[in-house]
């Protein structure tokens, strides 16, 4: 927590050199208090209209603007969206909780708070984002006699956001993903904590697709499903000094389910501890009607597993809800996949699962140095998991525990 105080002190220094410097050669004000529009922070009044209109001054400021929500009070603020493109670069200073609606009508829309169509974006601050998600949660997956709701709001979503930078920013209790990523590129996301129990349905900590160029770095995922979920599009992806647990771990797809998918490309995750998860890294890619795309150029490495149900898996018979064909195969590609020193311990006997498909059989698969032991949930000592592969084009090198089955 010191170490990530003294970051983000750095950041404010940084940023008050640029808003004085910028004040002084354009002559306009660089720096707009949502409180001068109207906000108020009584965790009741709705500030989305005072926090457009900041947005809409800065969007007309040549230079660097600075949109400050101030430290003290709870923001309440329903749907909104920023939208550029913009004159000049944004810095959004969030220093006070952000509350989301919780009524039934909030449960249904796409987004809480979306940035859109900017450039050159920084959104930076010792802040929350509560995003209600106990008042949601009970409508999804509900059961008979139940009422249902498609329940779908990011927390935070960037679509067509280029040069962005995301740091010190929690977002706790989604309703559904945190953190959503749409045909950005050069975007970074550090510091970053997502918080939802280990049974909150589908609240991926990061959520990203058809973007390129995005880093994960130094971040906290504590959630229900993914911790970083990875969609067809994306390209060039890192992910690194990162912890992710509880959830369901780093994730490739799922992929193929769709016609005309772009492939996944360039994904790498490294120096990360993954625990209490129900995978580790995983692949997943449809059998029933699957169509043709691929996944290429991806590298694990330096990852530790505590007590992670799955610790590597390829499915490629991806059938969430069951009732598939078996007969049918995966028409996705998986290739070029390097997975580097990896241990620790598996709560299932299978650590290495890759599972591929006949159609189309994993190629360029290299594992080395991997040390996974199965501890059994039951109790008693740490035994040498296994490992399992099918249609697995591959090698093996370094130290191997559980024996390689490529």
């Amino acid at each position: 927590m010191m170490a990530w105080r003294s970051d983000f002190l750095v950041f404010c220094m940084l940023m008050f050199f640029l808003v004085s410097t910028s004040s002084v050669v354009l002559g306009k004000p660089a720096v707009l208090n949502v409180k001068d529009y109207g906000a108020v922070a009584d965790g009741k009044t709705d500030n989305s209209r005072a926090f457009l209109e900041a947005w809409e001054a800065a969007c007309e400021q040549q230079g660097t603007s600075v949109i400050t929500v101030p430290r003290g009070g709870k923001y309440y603020v329903r749907q909104v969206a920023f939208t550029g493109p913009c004159k000049g670069s944004i810095t959004f200073l969030i220093q006070a909780d952000l509350y989301a609606p919780t009524d039934k009508s909030s449960h249904t829309l796409t987004y809480w708070i979306k940035f859109g169509y900017v450039d050159y974006l920084t959104i930076a601050g010792l802040a929350n984002l509560y995003g209600g998600g106990p008042s949601a949660w009970p409508y999804k997956g509900c059961g008979q006699g139940q009422e249902c709701l498609q329940v779908v709001p990011h927390s935070l979503r960037l679509e067509f956001v280029n040069h962005a930078w995301v740091h010190h920013i929690g977002s706790i209790d989604a309703k559904d993903k945190h953190i959503s990523i749409f045909q950005c590129q050069d975007v970074t996301l550090s510091d970053i904590r997502t918080t939802a129990p280990h049974d909150s349905p589908n609240t991926d900590g990061v959520h990203i697709a058809v973007s390129e160029r995005v880093k994960i770095l130094d971040s906290t995922f504590n959630t229900g499903d993914d911790c970083v979920a990875i969609f067809s599009g994306s390209k060039d992806v890192n992910i690194s000094r990162s912890i992710c647990g509880p959830g369901h771990g780093f994730s490739i797809g799922s992929m193929g389910k769709f016609p005309d998918e772009d492939p996944i490309t360039k994904i790498n995750i490294r120096n990360c501890t993954i625990s209490h998860t129900d995978n580790g890294f995983r692949i997943k890619t449809w059998a029933v009607s699957s169509y043709p795309t691929f996944a290429s150029d991806i590298t694990v490495q330096d990852v530790m597993m505590d007590n992670v149900r799955n610790p590597i898996i390829i499915d490629q018979h991806y059938c969430p809800r069951g009732g598939c064909d078996p007969t049918v195969e995966s028409q996705v590609q998986i290739k070029n996949l390097q997975i580097k020193r990896i241990w620790g311990t598996s709560t299932t006997e299978t650590a290495v699962n890759l599972q591929c498909s006949s159609q189309k059989p994993c190629q360029g698969v290299e594992l080395e140095d991997i040390l996974l032991l199965f501890r059994n949930p039951e109790g008693g000592e740490l035994q040498p998991a296994v490992s399992s592969c099918a249609y697995v084009v591959g090698s093996s090198r370094g130290k191997q525990v559980p024996k390689p089955c490529i």
